[in-house]
């Protein structure tokens, strides 16, 4: 282990001895909570462990550290090796280092941490989640909060079944200029919206080939496979390469494209699956170890409209101004979302330049406040939420690697009369991390 790591190690085992004195509660369990829960006043401080410290992480960290009623009293992560900035920007924050933990079971025995706050990668999230709100545990997870669909119901069960707050991390619901694009086309700002299109133009280059390898130290290899199958390691389906392996990741249709996925759904005001999905694509330009497409076209269907969604990976031109966005076309003209906070509007025959913004927000501060008020009616994103858009780009997926159109039944959040397609709404789990069917 490296000297700077291990210095680390000795400063957190002293923060573990010492009894955890600085987050320690004395709160008592209330009605409905689940058996380890605690009310959290007005007045009190959120204390929150941060699970996935390597990529998001970072940034939980940044903005639950901006939270004057929040504090970060833990890290975890399976990977020592990638500790370190994250216990120096806690270190210099409060003065002291702060207890890590490489077993996410651990971490949730303790009672002094309120909330968790999961940036791991995609197939821990609906296990890290529902784990939290077994253990009384508030969370806020990332997109897209599920690695397939059936996760995604599971999680709303949990949160509700625990009175759970669990917020998803698409921040671009809590930015204002969003919300104003959003109220507008709700108003009818461009008429009836016949067509909502989400753009993921992003680069992403080849990962090359790289051959399996010993686990670097300091590495739980284990727990990070969690709930899928077990083989040898491999640095391209570790860290962040991970997104394009189906064991683990979603491509980029569940990795930058949920955020515009997430808008596309809400500008359409669908609260429900589509009645139809088909896709086409492939992993074009180069070969690699990367199995996800990086092209690829996706289409949903409902009764008085469309969803298209685009991932391009390779470069490419916008689209009226959008590469990573949203486009919504109305019968009065169309609104293009531009980034996570701008937005315009073009109305009437001469598409004339309408209302329009750019102003952002503060998930983290509504996580918080949401929480402490228990109520998840305040959440921007709710967990519910969170599963429809990820559910969406799960169905995008499937269709792709099954290359036909498949039918929805929405009621069911299943495909009708396709029991191969069913089949891939689940996975096989990995024993000891398995997703209940039943929380």
């Amino acid at each position: 282990m490296p000297p700077i790591e291990r210095r680390l190690f000795l400063k957190q085992s002293a923060a573990l001895a010492a009894g955890l004195a600085m987050t320690g509660s004395s709160r008592e369990s209330e009605a409905g909570d689940s058996p380890d829960a605690k009310p959290v006043s007005a007045n009190d401080v959120v204390n929150v462990a941060v699970v996935g410290v390597n990529g998001r992480g970072g940034d939980h960290i940044a903005g639950l550290t901006r939270q004057k009623d929040a504090r970060v009293v833990a890290i975890c992560d399976v990977d020592s090796n990638v500790i370190g900035r994250a216990q120096r920007t806690l270190e210099k924050k409060y003065g002291k280092p702060v207890p890590y933990f490489q077993d996410i079971r651990k971490l949730l025995e303790d009672k002094s941490v309120d909330a968790i706050s999961i940036a791991t990668p995609n197939h821990w999230h609906a296990l890290a989640t529902i784990w939290g709100c077994q253990a009384g545990k508030d969370v806020y997870v990332e997109k897209p909060v599920s690695h397939n669909v059936t996760e995604g119901r599971r999680m709303v069960e949990a949160a509700r079944k625990y009175n759970r707050v669990v917020q998803t991390g698409t921040q671009c619901r809590s930015h204002k200029g969003i919300q104003d694009a959003m109220a507008f086309l709700h108003s009818g700002g461009i008429g009836k919206i016949y067509l909502a299109r989400g753009l993921c133009y992003k680069p992403r280059g080849s990962i090359g080939h790289k051959p399996d390898g010993s686990v670097p130290a300091g590495v739980d290899y284990d727990i990070w496979l969690g709930a899928a199958p077990k083989r040898p390691f491999n640095p391209n389906r570790f860290h962040y390469n991970w997104h394009w392996n189906w064991d683990y990741g979603n491509g980029d249709l569940g990795n930058q494209g949920i955020h515009q996925m997430d808008l596309a759904r809400w500008g359409l005001n669908k609260n429900e699956f589509p009645k139809a999905v088909q896709a086409s694509g492939g992993r074009f330009g180069y070969t690699d170890d990367g199995q996800t497409p990086n092209t690829l076209a996706v289409s949903f269907e409902f009764d008085d409209c469309m969803l298209e969604f685009e991932v391009r990976g390779l470069p490419t031109n916008d689209e009226n101004g959008v590469r990573v966005g949203d486009l919504f076309y109305g019968t009065n003209g169309f609104v293009a979302i531009t980034s996570y906070t701008r937005w315009q509007s073009f109305v009437g025959p001469k598409l004339d330049k309408g209302p329009g913004g750019d102003s952002g927000g503060d998930h983290y501060a509504n996580f918080i406040k949401a929480l402490k008020a228990r109520d998840s009616k305040q959440l921007n994103a709710d967990i519910e939420q969170g599963h429809l858009s990820s559910a969406y780009c799960h169905l995008g997926n499937i269709a792709y690697r099954l290359g036909r159109k498949l039918h929805v039944d929405p009621s069911s959040e299943s495909f009708v009369n396709d029991s191969e397609a069913d089949l891939m709404l689940t996975r096989e789990y990995r024993e000891p991390f398995v997703v209940p069917t039943k929380v």
